[in-house]
């Protein structure tokens, strides 16, 4: 079918084009709200600034497709194939994409508040500037994506894959992570303020400079864990892995430390202003020029800890 054929047909109140074969079809610009393409083929379709409100589009297979400022707001997309996409400023927001497909799409800028994503495979796409405020991202495959500066705002990412992904900057406000997997993520400057993150693998992660206020990151793997410059007051951090975990000059005043390990850590001049570190291993630890009071490390094993004088000093 042309794409002077369907207009024609849509036209004359016609809707359901499912499981047809519109490869390459032009249909940029046409509004098409409401429109049933279940199952069609849309490879290499050009179906930028077209107006695809509420339309049916599960199992529909767009790879390659353009997308760019296409309105797909309230779509269903479920199980649709939009790898490799253009999709520069699209609207998805609400859009119903559980399981779809849209490893290296470009979503440059692209609205997916409050899109369902779960089981999506995101894997090496190019999220920059995106909104996924609020977005349900559970169990979706996000490994290696690009999200610098992308607003995930009070997202739920449980058990989602977010390994080696590049998130600096992101706002992650509020966001549910909890068992997400985030190992050798670059998070350097995120917004990560109340953020969910127990039981999360945050193995080899960048997180330089991010304000992690208020985060709980109870039971969480920190191991070789690069924390330079964080904010982390009043964190959770109750039985979390730091190991060899980089903390010089992090901010973790009024953090619970209870039950973490910290073995081998680097806490030069980092600031432990009324932390609780009631049976932390400290074995091995630099607290060089640390802050903090000398009360919090009553009853703690200080054996190979490098501790001079100077910290045990009130600041």
């Amino acid at each position: 079918m042309d794409a002077n054929e369907l207009l024609q047909r849509y036209a004359a109140g016609e809707r359901d084009f499912k499981a047809i074969d519109l490869s390459e079809i032009d249909l940029s610009g046409q509004d098409l709200q409401g429109i049933n393409l279940k199952k069609a083929l849309l490879s290499g379709a050009n179906l930028s600034h077209a107006n695809l409100m509420e339309g049916e589009l599960q199992g529909a297979i767009l790879r390659r497709a353009n997308l760019s400022r296409a309105q797909l707001a309230g779509s269903r997309c479920i199980g649709a194939d939009f790898s490799e996409a253009i999709a520069t400023e699209v609207d998805l927001s609400g859009a119903n994409l559980w399981q779809a497909q849209l490893q290296k799409a470009i979503l440059h800028r692209a609205n997916l508040s409050r899109a369902h994503l779960t089981h999506g495979n995101l894997f090496n796409a190019d999220l920059t500037g995106a909104n996924l405020s609020r977005a349900i991202l559970n169990d979706a495959n996000l490994m290696q994506a690009n999200l610098a500066d992308v607003n995930l705002n009070r997202i739920d990412g449980t058990g989602a894959n977010l390994r080696r992904s590049q998130l600096q900057g992101a706002n992650l406000e509020l966001a549910n992570l909890s068992k997400a997997v985030l190992q050798e993520a670059d998070m350097s400057r995120a917004h990560l303020e109340a953020v969910n993150l127990s039981q999360a693998n945050l193995h080899r992660v960048i997180l330089n400079g991010a304000n992690l206020t208020g985060a709980n990151l109870t039971q969480a793997n920190l191991i070789n864990a690069q924390l330079i410059l964080a904010s982390m007051r009043g964190a959770k951090l109750d039985g979390a892995e730091l190991i060899q975990a980089n903390l010089t000059e992090a901010d973790l005043s009024w953090v619970s430390l209870q039950d973490t390990n910290l073995s081998a850590a680097t806490l030069h001049k980092t600031i432990l202003t009324d932390v609780d570190l009631s049976l932390a291993i400290l074995r091995g630890a630099d607290l060089s020029e640390a802050k903090l009071q000398p009360i919090a490390l009553a009853g703690l094993n200080l054996n190979w800890v490098v501790l001079p004088y100077s910290a045990y000093q009130v600041h």
